[in-house]
């Protein structure tokens, strides 16, 4: 049995940061990754990040076989692709919004670096429980694969980085902790990176298609890798029977701009899309990554929000283990940091948005779009987490325009009403455990007005 200050279970983009900059914080932190060490990174996902997340976290840009692609907006279509609307989050000053990547390099430099910074990594160690003494977790027992024996591993905190599998989280019984994420809430997704035959003709812009006859309560995306290199997939709302494989190779099919395409690599994945678990913390252990379901609800995007996350908390974990007190109160600042401060607040408001776009079928979002009812800005500040405003100077043209579709502009109305209601309420987490079954009860009554379970 090993003591450690910190053990981090996973070693995905949430954990392999997070191992870094502890141990830059002179913490002992020992990294269980239940894969290869060449295989960290080797993941199914859209390999799409947006800049700030890496300047926010003080990770260098990608270069070399790890960049794709520069990547200067999202253009979102209907199913007709007749037209489309663009995001665009440009940093003043920088050359881009942000890159595709090639994940398995991305993964394994982020590796290095938390070993370079001395963080001791053990792959083939598959993670079976925690280790409980009173309630709170003290560390792990682990496979070590390469052996086949049982190991046990103890540290001050624990830190689950597992990813969907939620290693740790779903075997503890705590008031605090949320042990099962709904099918509903999960995205199920199928995607391949090809070798067209042409280069895509938006070469720096990545392509969203909402369509429900190949996406149903998801999305499909494009999303340029450079050359003629693309990663092309598809998302679909879990606990509906849909089978994502099935329903990508519909679409591709499709499209004449697959044709003759080239397989390089495929697979299938899940991710958790709704709003934060209620605590990231409990008695000796934190949840941070898929996990700690810091994932945005609209795209299922995860790389950037569990970077955040692992910035975020190191210097909380530190804090509290200086402090001897690893409880649900002496962790509980890191829900509130990431709550008000940082991405917490906006996966919160989203999940909102998230559940609209999932009642709108094809002709409704072939309509907003269409007849410019939902504009460029209005994503952005939905994006943000602020909801549509259709209060802008162009209320009146917007109103006649959807006047055929008044229950919709209504119901659009009333979400955006609620997600900046949410976005409130992140921003003003509470402190203290103490404080917090009153909060929820305010979350929880968002979500009711508007006839979702929460």
């Amino acid at each position: 049995m090993t003591l450690h200050d910190l053990i981090v279970v996973g070693a995905g983009p949430a954990g392999a940061h997070l191992a870094h900059e502890a141990a830059k914080l002179n913490l002992k932190v020992l990294l269980l990754e239940r894969l290869a060490r060449d295989r960290v990174g080797d993941k199914v996902c859209g390999e799409g990040i947006a800049l700030h997340h890496l300047k926010n976290a003080g990770i260098p840009f990608p270069t070399g076989d790890e960049l794709g692609t520069l990547i200067n907006g999202i253009d979102i279509y209907p199913p007709s692709m007749e037209n489309f609307v663009t995001v665009s989050q440009r940093i003043p000053g920088e050359l881009c919004d942000g890159w595709t990547i090639d994940r398995l390099c991305f993964g394994q430099r982020l590796l290095k670096r938390a070993e370079d910074a001395g963080a001791r990594v053990i792959a083939h160690a598959h993670v079976i429980k925690p280790l409980l003494e009173k309630g709170a977790v003290v560390g792990v027992e682990y496979k070590d694969t390469t052996q086949d024996k049982l190991v046990k591993a103890t540290a001050k905190v624990t830190v689950d980085a597992s990813g969907m599998s939620a290693t740790l989280r779903r075997r503890i019984k705590h008031p605090s902790i949320e042990n099962k994420i709904a099918l509903h809430d999960q995205a199920v997704c199928y995607r391949e990176v090809l070798e067209l035959k042409q280069p895509p003709d938006t070469p720096d812009r990545c392509t969203i298609i909402m369509d429900d006859r190949y996406s149903p309560g998801g999305y499909i995306w494009i999303f340029p890798r450079g050359g003629t290199i693309a990663n092309v997939g598809l998302g679909t709302q879990g606990g509906k029977g849909h089978r994502p494989k099935a329903l990508y190779k519909k679409f591709i099919a499709s499209k004449p701009m697959f044709k003759g395409a080239k397989v390089i690599t495929g697979g299938g994945g899940a991710a958790p899309i709704r709003r934060p678990l209620w605590s990231y913390v409990a008695d000796g252990i934190v949840f941070i990554g898929d996990s700690g379901c810091h994932v945005n609800p609209i795209h299922g995007g995860g790389i950037g929000s569990a970077i955040e996350a692992a910035h975020v908390v190191a210097p909380i974990l530190k804090d509290a283990i200086e402090a001897g007190d690893v409880s649900t109160t002496g962790l509980w600042p890191f829900n509130v940091e990431y709550n008000r401060h940082h991405y917490g607040q906006k996966i919160a408001s989203l999940d909102l948005m998230r559940r609209l776009l999932q009642e709108v079928g094809n002709k409704e979002f072939e309509f907003v779009i269409n007849n410019r009812i939902i504009t460029t800005e209005d994503l952005l500040r939905a994006n943000a987490g602020e909801g549509i405003q259709l209060s802008a100077t162009d209320k009146a043209g917007r109103f006649i325009r959807g006047l055929r579709k008044l229950g919709l502009l209504r119901r659009i109305q009333k979400v955006s009403k609620a997600m900046r209601e949410m976005l409130k309420l992140y921003k003003n987490f509470p402190n203290s455990p103490g404080e917090f079954e009153s909060w929820k009860n305010k979350v929880v009554l968002i979500y009711q007005s508007l006839g979702y379970e929460p």
